[in-house]
């Protein structure tokens, strides 16, 4: 999740005019989307959203449609999907939203009104969205829509196992238990953290397999102690753990620090398939 360097990185950060003047870009871009997006207004959105953007919803696998099938991609594709869900109205209570290089994340209750419903259906929410050169590359959502829409049981078995392994394997992430990760993790598991990008390469890169990942934390937790979450928000659906707070670490030179944070963890068939970080590194 983080470099041999975050000290120096996030001072730089920090500092740099550039990365500034680009986050402030961003958030502009992410606001405006989430605006348009909420009021349905489809055809401005053709233009936000880049030619070859992608949206991936990784927990609307429990639905029929384009997003149970995986990315979605091209603007045309995106938006004609959206007004596919036949929203009447939308709109979205922050609890956490943050900006860091080209993402912006924002986590709260998302509700849903349909006009064949006096209420709204109210959603456990969380997206990730990533902008470039003014317009929408990458959107990424994870929401809790199995008990929201009243799914019925068919995923039960799914959410209890998730429930029982994605603790678990948080608590071995937070004690750099590396043996239980590695016993947790399925073989050609990946992780990401996104939002650590600002650092430069390697981070921000998708890491695919558990001993690449193993390798990379150990390199990584070298420089690393006192790392926890704060979990102030969570919710479990299917195959996917979210949980939302504030993680605190402290590095080699001896600052700490205390940033917002998103965690996501996939299970399935009991291992760990895939766990992405989002972190509010500007902190």
């Amino acid at each position: 999740m983080k470099t041999a360097t975050i000290k120096l990185a996030t001072m730089l950060c920090l500092a740099s005019p550039n990365f500034l003047g680009a986050q402030s870009d961003t958030r502009t871009v992410t606001d405006h989307y989430l605006e348009l997006t909420l009021n349905q207004q489809y055809d401005e959105l053709l233009h936000v959203y880049s030619p070859e953007a992608i949206f991936v919803d990784y927990t609307g696998d429990v639905f029929q449609g384009p997003v149970s099938q995986g990315a979605v991609r091209g603007a045309e594709a995106i938006v004609n999907m959206q007004k596919g869900w036949g929203l009447d109205r939308a709109r979205l209570e922050r609890r956490l939203d943050f900006t860091v290089g080209e993402y912006s994340v924002y986590w709260g209750t998302y509700f849903a009104g349909y006009s064949n419903q006096p209420d709204d259906i109210s959603i456990p929410f969380m997206t990730a969205l990533r902008a470039r050169d003014g317009q929408i590359v990458e959107r990424t959502d994870f929401g809790e829509y199995i008990q929201s829409f009243r799914l019925g049981d068919a995923f039960d078995a799914n959410t209890a196992n998730t429930a029982e392994v994605a603790p678990l394997y948080l608590q071995a992430y937070l004690d750099e238990d590396f043996e239980t990760q590695q016993e947790l993790l399925a073989p050609d598991a990946k992780f990401q953290d996104p939002t650590s990008q600002v650092f430069g390469p390697p981070a921000g890169s998708l890491f695919e397999g558990a001993d690449a990942i193993i390798e990379r934390r150990r390199a990584v937790f070298q420089n690393v102690s006192d790392f926890d979450l704060e979990i102030q928000e969570s919710f479990v659906a299917n195959h996917h753990a979210v949980y939302m707070g504030t993680v605190r670490y402290t590095v080699a030179s001896g600052r700490s620090f205390a940033q917002s944070a998103v965690f996501i963890i996939e299970v399935k068939d009991g291992k760990v398939t895939r766990h992405w970080d989002f972190v509010d590194y500007s902190q």
